[in-house]
């Protein structure tokens, strides 16, 4: 796949993408669009990405607070709307937390509230082993448009199976590419992502 190609079949260039992961700045880079989410280069638990996802509009309104948590040498940031579970933002690709709020606060203010897409995966051993039908159940209450990319059947509603190459032994399996240079042969490019933008 050519990056032109990539970018040509896609029709919808002003998408927000709420993503759990990496994937979602590398999917705005791929497509040379401006990143219209603050969900870049950062990670949520499985727990509380769902339930980012299910209070959006509360959890962008409160304040990203830093906090701290053993063994966690990265930025680490926390958001408590009240009434509401707090949950945790993990910038790993960030070197403090004062860079990571400010990336935050400015990208949040891009959201375009009226064209969201929602990616997460379920498919990494730490996580899997804590599947439950709660966290089932909430994702399957998300509203927006989703997908969630897993490596066999769990349940989860709009679920795209992809199998983990043999020969990878990477934690993060979906970016992973055979020759570890060409972008466009990561894993998690087997989903067609110009296809989920493009059907609204």
């Amino acid at each position: 796949m050519s990056e032109f190609f990539f970018r040509k079949r896609n029709k919808n260039k002003d998408f927000t993408l709420i993503a759990r992961d990496c994937v979602g700045g590398i999917l705005y880079h791929q497509l040379g669009l401006k990143f219209l989410s603050p969900t870049i280069n950062l990670f949520f638990t499985p727990e509380d990405f769902n339930y980012f996802c299910l209070n959006l509009k509360e959890y962008i309104d409160t304040e990203l607070i830093e906090t701290k948590e053993e063994g966690v040498d990265y930025p680490l940031g926390e958001i408590s709307p009240k009434d509401l579970k707090p949950i945790k933002v993990h910038f790993m690709h960030y070197e403090s937390f004062k860079t990571a709020k400010e990336k935050w606060d400015e990208r949040k203010t891009r959201i375009n509230y009226d064209n969201i897409y929602v990616f997460s995966s379920f498919c990494y051993p730490k996580e899997t082993a804590t599947l439950s039908k709660d966290l089932i159940s909430k994702w399957n209450q998300i509203k927006y448009k989703k997908v969630m990319i897993v490596d066999k059947n769990y349940g989860f509603d709009d679920e795209y199976i992809i199998k983990k190459p043999e020969e990878c032994t990477e934690y993060a399996w979906l970016l992973y590419t055979p020759d570890h240079k060409n972008e466009w042969k990561r894993t998690f490019n087997e989903f067609d992502f110009i296809k989920f933008l493009n059907e609204k």
